[in-house]
């Protein structure tokens, strides 16, 4: 094990959105999936990992106390806090990562209920500071031009990978990274190529997983089920 897996770990946990695109009548954090809200499951593995000292997880005003009551079920008695969302997904991780006590912090979100004890584990294992999952892209890419909404050219799909959470950072390096991101005024959709643009921090790559599914749309509700109820046989 490395060293640096037995050191206290905050797990930052982005659980702010509304379920705009996936059309659900509520947020999809609170979608019973198998008999628990989504949310609870990301917590649920957090709890088996000794690591993890703390979990701070976003939420709009709206469902900020329905979230400290899912919280409190599932923690285990592990310290949590509620904060407040941002605008963006980048604001939410920066208002989580400031708030972070530990020098290391796992990032994940709620809508990947499917994340593990040992996938979270792995990470904290791996000597790099900073890691993340990442998974091939099995089917084939083009550029289209929005213009004229023609096929331009093709993308090679060996150069390009899926960006998966969780994800691990030295806490200092995210926190820079999004400091940076600010002053140059960079919008970003998720950490790591952040992380490595704007610190200049090296991200170690693990290979993910085609289970490691988001939930994102309306048909994905339908798979998430599909694939919890496969874990039970």
């Amino acid at each position: 094990m490395n060293a640096s897996s037995s050191q206290p770990v905050s797990l930052l946990l982005l659980s702010g959105g509304v379920g705009a695109r996936s059309k659900h009548h509520e947020p999809k954090q609170f979608f019973e999936l198998c008999g628990h809200p989504m949310m609870a499951y990301a917590v649920i593995a957090a709890t088996k990992v000794n690591a993890i000292t703390e979990i701070l997880v976003n939420a709009s005003e709206d469902f900020h106390d329905r979230t400290c009551e899912i919280m409190d079920h599932y923690c285990g008695g592990k310290p949590f806090k509620v904060l407040e969302s941002g605008q963006t997904r980048q604001q939410s991780s920066f208002i989580l990562a400031q708030a972070a006590q530990s020098d290391t912090v796992l990032l994940h979100e709620t809508a990947r209920p499917f994340v593990t004890q040992a996938m979270y584990q792995a990470l904290l294992d791996d000597p790099e500071e900073n890691a993340g999952y990442f998974h091939s892209i099995p089917f084939s890419m083009c550029k289209i031009d929005r213009k004229t909404k023609m096929v331009a050219k093709g993308v090679s799909r060996e150069k390009v990978f899926d960006v998966q959470l969780p994800q691990k950072f030295n806490r200092d390096s995210l926190v820079a990274a999004h400091h940076a991101a600010i002053e140059a005024g960079k919008s970003y959709t998720e950490d790591s190529v952040m992380v490595t643009k704007m610190a200049g921090a090296k991200v170690h790559a693990l290979i993910g997983s085609s289970r490691n599914l988001k939930v994102t749309s309306q048909v994905d509700f339908t798979i998430a089920e599909s694939f919890m109820e496969s874990k039970k046989t």
